[in-house]
């Protein structure tokens, strides 16, 4: 009798492998092809990936400018209807001895902040597409018109200009006349860089006097 139970036992533990099930496991084969599958998706999936973050940052940028364009209008009704005056690159002053004060501090007292304050904290004035570091050396991812320094909002002229009365002939008479732009066409601020690629040229966001914003395609020279 126990010799019996003994060989059943023994038989029990010659065949507990038997009882389970096949062994589940990737061949090298299987997981190539799982590798290569993922490498092709991945290879789908990040152009659009990247395509979604260039209008994402586009996007901000566009809101960006909406409010810069709006501060520029405040700081007009305040001032007599007079834009400010701003370096366009303020690290290099076209007058180093009497510089102009930065847009970025011109503006901020007009978008919630204190002017002379440390405006690099304005996210306003950085496009998140800047890569050039212009918000950090300049304050503002954003050049200003300064060809609007000083000027009237809403009333751009260029300065005066003549007109021949006859023709090639000098003596015949000559008249004076300014060229007034809309608002429309005037603009006040925009990227400094091609920040957003639209191929096949690189791209410009561009606020105008009117308050709209709208893309502006560079040449690939600039």
């Amino acid at each position: 009798m126990k010799t019996h139970l003994k060989n059943v036992n023994r038989a029990g533990e010659d065949t507990p492998s038997a009882l389970r099930g096949p062994r589940l496991a990737f061949t090298l084969l299987e997981l190539l092809v799982v590798i290569a599958i993922l490498a092709l998706l991945a290879g789908l999936l990040l152009p659009a990936l990247g395509r979604s973050k260039a209008k994402a940052y586009d996007a901000v940028c566009v809101n960006n400018l909406r409010q810069l364009g709006m501060a520029s209008r405040l700081y007009a009704d305040e001032n007599h209807e007079h834009l400010p005056s701003a370096e366009i690159l303020p690290t290099q002053p076209v007058d180093p001895r009497h510089p102009l004060p930065r847009i970025c501090d011109v503006l901020a007292g007009y978008l919630g902040k204190t002017s002379g304050t440390n405006t690099h904290s304005a996210a306003v004035f950085r496009c998140p597409a800047d890569t050039k570091g212009r918000f950090a050396a300049e304050g503002s991812s954003y050049e200003w018109n300064t060809d609007l320094n000083g000027s009237r909002m809403d009333e751009t002229r260029t300065d005066n200009a003549f007109l021949l009365l006859e023709k090639g002939n000098p003596a015949g008479g000559i008249t004076n006349f300014n060229v007034t732009f809309p608002p429309a066409t005037i603009p006040l601020l925009l990227d400094y860089d091609g920040f957003h690629p639209r191929p096949p040229k690189p791209g410009k966001n561009v606020v105008f006097m009117d308050g709209h914003v709208a893309p502006l395609e560079i040449s690939s020279a600039n």
